[in-house]
């Protein structure tokens, strides 16, 4: 019996295409695209959700690679890891083509 197994580029696939898998993180990707720069209280205003849960989101993007966080003192600012994005296009075309 064959085993499937995934390789280190499947497993980076699978957790971005989870952390996406949620309508809300979903969400909070399409805004820091148009918002780059954006802070937590500024999705939390748009969210209308507890900050804690918008940070437990943010924390599960910056995890799969999707977002990065940049640190300026008590600030902390989110912008889209445009190399992982385009990372994801590709892999992602690359399941359909196989």
């Amino acid at each position: 019996m064959e085993l499937i197994t995934l390789d280190q580029d499947e497993e980076r696939l699978a957790a971005m295409l989870k952390a996406l898998g949620h309508p809300l993180r979903l969400g909070i990707v399409r805004f820091v695209a148009t918002h780059p720069g954006c802070i937590c209280n500024e999705i939390v205003i748009r969210t209308k959700r507890a900050q804690s849960t918008i940070s437990q989101h943010l924390h599960i993007l910056q995890s799969a690679g999707l977002i990065e966080a940049i640190h300026d003192g008590n600030t902390t600012s989110y912008y889209l890891d445009r190399q992982a994005l385009s990372w994801l296009q590709k892999a992602l075309a690359m399941q359909v083509s196989t």
